[in-house]
């Protein structure tokens, strides 16, 4: 089997492809972009570009697409452009893996399931440039294919599989070896999860033949307040250092409340058991 990892040289994908170049019988190319890449053997390759798009498509022939490409702010450019020229390449027998995210629901009224519908943040919203691409994404892979697998995921944390941590821990335990009190939020409520564990449920789902949406994660949901609090206490450290953030917030730039996920379906179809 013949995979292909786009943005293996991120912080979830990078883990997927050093899990996916372990894993017997599988023969996987990854792509980057910036410099520096996290690994010797990534093919540079700018996705929004059709024709080196293109040329590296063909000759990588994947069996499997693992799409990890996050870009925050430029996401509409990534569907618009990169998601579109993959889709023109997919075979019917091509699958699709795509790393999807909790802000296609941004009502913020969850916990939600597969079946609730998605909704968009207005235009002018700080955020609306990523959700708003997520949703258009889903919407076009669910329209245009029926060979795919898309992972919803909330917040991803841990050290990933090279040794790299994720943004929010990193500046936690920044403040908490320094003896420095930090805030976080205690009405946004997500299902954080691991890195590693979405990495290898993402693997399972390359080497098997399940098709259609899912939300990783475990079972549980906690608020960012309440999840760092945790985090400290693993870690050695007073857990009393990290406060409650306000919550007062600016308009236009308000976050979706409770975006966390019910995980029941993935359980039924997975080997995976999310920490």
């Amino acid at each position: 089997m013949k995979v292909c990892v786009f943005g293996a040289s991120g912080y979830t994908g990078a883990s997927i492809y050093k899990l996916l170049k372990e894993t017997t019988d599988v023969d996987v190319v990854g792509t980057y972009l910036t410099e520096p890449t996290m690994f010797d053997d990534l093919y540079k390759l700018d996705i929004n570009q059709p024709e080196s798009f293109s040329d590296f498509f063909k000759k990588a022939q994947p069996d499997v697409v693992v799409w990890s490409v996050m870009s925050g702010p430029n996401e509409h450019e990534l569907v618009d452009q990169g998601l579109m020229h993959l889709i023109t390449h997919l075979t019917l027998q091509t699958k699709l893996v795509y790393i999807s995210s909790d802000f296609v629901f941004t009502e913020g009224k969850g916990p939600y399931d597969e079946e609730d519908p998605m909704s968009k943040l207005p235009d002018d919203h700080l955020l609306a440039g990523y959700a708003n691409a997520k949703v258009k994404a889903e919407r076009f892979i669910t329209k245009e294919l029926s060979n795919y697998a898309i992972l919803r995921a909330g917040p991803v944390y841990g050290e990933n599989k090279i040794g790299k941590l994720d943004e929010r821990t990193d500046k936690l335990a920044y403040h908490l070896r320094s003896d420095k009190r930090i805030a976080f939020r205690n009405d946004l409520v997500r299902t954080f999860v691991h890195v590693d564990d979405l990495a290898a449920v993402t693997v399972e789902f390359v080497q098997n033949d399940v098709t259609g949406v899912y939300h990783a994660g475990p079972d549980e949901n906690q608020s960012f307040y309440q999840f760092m609090r945790q985090k400290a206490e693993e870690f050695g450290y007073d857990m009393n250092l990290v406060e409650k953030d306000s919550e007062e917030e600016i308009v236009n730039q308000e976050v979706p409340k409770n975006t966390s996920l019910d995980t029941e379906k993935i359980t039924k179809i997975t080997k995976q058991n999310f920490r």
